[in-house]
């Protein structure tokens, strides 16, 4: 396939994993060796430079107006005809993801206006991790490994190559694992290094250790007490039905998230249930939601959760028979503005998941 600087790549992805054997399995998939790197926890953009042009894109392909990242401009200008996979990052933890959050626009806005508004004294920079195309040369169909030595090249005051360590044993990948979260970080990704850059791949080549599950879910409806919004009815996207499954009620005043989710959903609340939400027999009046929204026009939010449950439960996500999957201990931690709901995590990431989580793959 050509390629061209300039037009968005479509990204290759991640899978998530985790449970007790995560680490062997890892090293199982990679041959013995894996590139643990470092997720910022950031906004994921794609750089492309040609000459005095540059654009930045999101992991959707959408725009991002580069004139209201300043700080960036020096460092890119330096930069030769390239086309980089990087994060948009604030700093180390939440943090940092609140500050890119806080500057972070997917749209043009007015530029003088923005500035005035906007907390510019968080400096933001880019951290790289891969390298698609450098001085006009492509290198997708190129070992990471290789590619890699094009990631260390790169590096200019406010862009640089994100940390890697090399990890040949499950025990030093979990004694690295375990390093980072100590530091605050949430996620490695472990890469094998044979891997190519497939557009559109998620599968073993890449995977996302975490601490605790993070899982992108659809917002599908809202439950409202005398305050507000209370709780979120969360759901995961089933792309051979295209439809939602509702997956968790999760709590929404964490942090004020009632209020932006309120903002982010107005005018798009009805009491009658969209065709594109499947529910369970199982779930009773009690059990649903006072409104919904339509999933296709909703947002995305992050949830957190100790684990990942399968049996009997009034949800939909993969019901078979009575069994469905639902999620232990569970919380909203943030709403994800840099994804689509059909991008949210779908039936297949929960059942692999739950497959890791419980060692039966």
């Amino acid at each position: 396939m050509a390629y061209e600087i300039l037009t968005p790549i479509e990204p290759m992805l991640a899978n998530y994993a985790s449970g007790d054997r995560v680490f062997d399995e890892v090293m199982a998939q990679h041959n013995g060796m894996t590139f643990a790197e470092l997720k910022y926890d950031g906004y994921r953009m794609q750089l492309h430079k040609k000459g005095d042009v540059v654009k930045g894109f999101t992991r959707s392909m959408n725009d991002v107006p580069l004139e209201i990242y300043p700080e960036l401009s020096a460092s890119i200008r330096n930069l030769p005809d390239c086309v980089i996979d990087c994060e948009l990052n604030g700093g180390t933890g939440h943090r940092g993801f609140k500050a890119v959050k806080h500057r972070f626009r997917s749209k043009m806005p007015d530029i003088k206006r923005y500035r005035k508004k906007a907390d510019m004294s968080k400096k933001l920079e880019l951290r790289v991790f891969d390298v698609l195309n450098f001085s006009g040369e492509w290198l997708l169909e190129l070992p990471l490994s290789e590619r890699r030595h094009y990631t260390e090249n790169i590096d200019e005051a406010r862009i640089k190559p994100g940390k890697q360590w090399k990890a040949g044993s499950s025990e030093s990948l979990e004694a690295l694992f375990n390093e980072v979260i100590e530091k605050q970080n949430e996620v490695l990704v472990c890469k094998d290094p044979a891997s190519l850059y497939i557009p559109k791949y998620r599968g073993v080549h890449w995977i996302k250790l975490k601490k605790f599950e993070t899982i992108d879910l659809a917002v599908l409806g809202v439950y409202v007490n005398e305050w507000g919004i209370s709780q979120l009815l969360c759901g995961t996207y089933d792309p051979e039905r295209n439809c939602f499954e509702t997956l968790a009620k999760v709590n929404a005043k964490r942090a004020g998230l009632d209020k932006e989710v309120a903002r982010l959903l107005e005018w798009k609340l009805s009491a009658e249930k969209p065709a594109s939400i499947a529910l369970s027999p199982n779930a009773k009046p009690e059990d649903l939601p006072l409104f919904y929204v339509n999933p296709f026009s909703s947002i995305v939010v992050e949830i957190k959760a100790m684990n990942i449950h399968y049996g009997k439960n009034w949800h939909s996500c993969g019901l078979n028979g009575e069994k469905s999957y639902s999620l232990r201990i569970a919380w909203a931690r943030q709403v994800r503005d840099d994804k689509k709901p059909v991008e949210a995590n779908t039936v297949k990431d929960l059942k692999n998941l739950y497959k890791m989580q419980e060692g039966l793959i």
